[in-house]
């Protein structure tokens, strides 16, 4: 049997909470998300960058009482490869 490859972009422990997370409450700020990952400002931009730039999170900039929001939802793309990323761990554990 040969192991199905993993998307990189995906599998890496935070991009990969990120995801789950994001999938499941639909929409997040940056503070937010930041907070429930227990993530610096620093990391949580990187791994943002990354999947903003993957087409796999979408990012959106407002202004709220005058201080500037980022909030982040998984783009169609995004759902798609976090499922089929899903899938392929069932297949290696036989599930």
């Amino acid at each position: 049997m040969k192991i199905p490859d993993l998307d990189q972009t995906i599998h890496q422990p935070v991009r990969t909470k990120i995801m789950a997370y994001l999938i499941n409450v639909g929409a997040s700020d940056f503070t937010t998300l930041k907070k429930v990952l227990e993530l610096t400002d620093g990391h949580m931009s990187t791994h943002m960058k990354l999947l903003v730039e993957s087409g796999y999170v979408e990012m959106e900039k407002s202004f709220v009482d005058n201080k500037p929001k980022t909030t982040y939802s998984v783009s169609k793309e995004g759902k798609k490869k976090f499922s089929e990323y899903v899938s392929t761990l069932k297949k290696m554990v036989g599930g």
